[in-house]
């Protein structure tokens, strides 16, 4: 009798520890499904209004806020928020684009930013590095010196040597 209240007892134990944990885990955002449209007002709308500002909102919408604001006049509503692009719709497309994350080839704007040091918006081979510098000629097709956003698109794949394996 006694063994069957303590095996009661961590039974029911165990499930509230594991229930409040998930409550806890939407609480802080590791979910797996973006949050609804009354979510976000009710954990961002600061004047209560039923739309959403730029400045109310946190990351990763606030980056994406321009593109969801189709009428642009500076508010999100329940309808564009409706309408705006799915994340699973972002990853895929991402995937199909060159991206600095996963090993993929970065963007001509992530190089532009890290080694474009006259701000002009192309690459002279001066400023490059790295495997992009091997490989300048072959991206430079119009042979004027610089790497434009249009030639780093066209560019053909880097060839890399294999690594030797340890």
């Amino acid at each position: 009798m006694k063994n069957r209240k303590v095996n009661t007892l961590v039974l029911v134990l165990g499930v509230t520890i594991g229930m409040s944990s998930i409550g806890f885990s939407q609480e802080r955002g590791d979910r797996k499904t973006p949050p609804t449209f009354s979510e976000l007002l009710k954990n961002f709308d600061a004047d209560a209004d039923g739309k959403l500002v730029k400045g109310e909102v946190e990351e990763p919408l606030k980056s994406q806020f321009e593109k969801i604001d189709t009428d642009e006049d500076g508010f999100i509503t329940e309808e564009e928020f409706k309408n705006a692009p799915k994340p699973e719709q972002a990853k895929k497309e991402s995937k199909s684009q060159k991206g600095s994350k996963g090993g993929k080839a970065p963007l001509f704007s992530e190089l532009i930013e890290q080694m474009d040091a006259n701000k002009d918006g192309k690459l002279a081979k001066s400023e490059v590095k790295g495997p992009l510098k091997n490989d300048f000629s072959k991206v430079d097709t119009d042979e004027d010196g610089f790497i434009s956003e249009a030639e780093f698109e066209n560019a053909p794949k880097p060839e890399r040597q294999e690594r030797p394996r340890r």
